[in-house]
């Protein structure tokens, strides 16, 4: 995108120091043992591990946070910031994922509230007001950001070029590592099919 399709502005030397590294981003895969569907939005165990990273984070837990929650908030006056809200974190995905869908499942059954964007949410999802988990296709909150950002990846991403350009011509955000890794603040997890860089990365 950067390279090769010039369709983003390469970065440049901005003359000041940049800020210290953040937390590692977390991969998952969608592979092995548990795992089903075709992509990491149909799979129930994907939803677990993504459930299980977020309570290592103690997101949603009531009190004060520990060292780890606090690596991902910032501080001042040395004072310990709260916990992470279920508000904090987004899911995001290109395609393929519903109420019904496993990774929606997987996560609801690890008690985590978590609700699938329609249009009429919109405004809610903004401004944040239900302390959820908002699940929803990144082209639709193009800018919006959040402290933890779950991206879903697409294994169908680059097989197809004519698809890719048409839709790129038409506004549509597709490819995660670029456009919804911009969403993340603090901590971001990729769910993805392998370990190898997808075509075009």
């Amino acid at each position: 995108m950067i390279t090769t399709d010039r369709y983003v502005l390469p970065y440049r030397e901005r003359g000041v120091p940049d800020h210290t590294d953040g937390p590692p981003v977390i991969r998952l895969y969608h592979r092995g043992q548990g795992h089903s569907g075709h992509r990491p939005g149909e799979c129930v165990t994907c939803g677990r591990e993504v459930a299980s990273f977020l309570h290592s984070l103690r997101v949603g837990v009531t009190g004060r946070s520990t060292t780890t929650s606090t690596t991902l908030t910032s501080t001042s006056g040395g004072t310990t910031p709260p916990c992470l809200q279920w508000r904090d974190v987004l899911v995001l995905y290109k395609e393929g994922v519903s109420d019904q869908s496993g990774v929606v499942t997987g996560l609801q059954e690890a008690g985590i509230p978590v609700q699938v964007m329609r249009d009429d949410d919109i405004e809610d999802v903004v401004k944040a007001r239900s302390d959820v988990v908002w699940v929803t296709r990144g082209h639709r909150v193009a800018g919006l950001e959040r402290k933890v950002v779950v991206c879903l990846e697409n294994p169908d991403y680059g097989s197809d070029r004519s698809e890719y350009f048409e839709q790129l011509g038409q506004g549509i955000i597709i490819c995660p590592r670029l456009d919804l890794m911009s969403r993340c603040t603090s901590q971001l997890v990729i769910v993805s099919t392998d370990d190898k860089p997808l075509e075009g990365d």
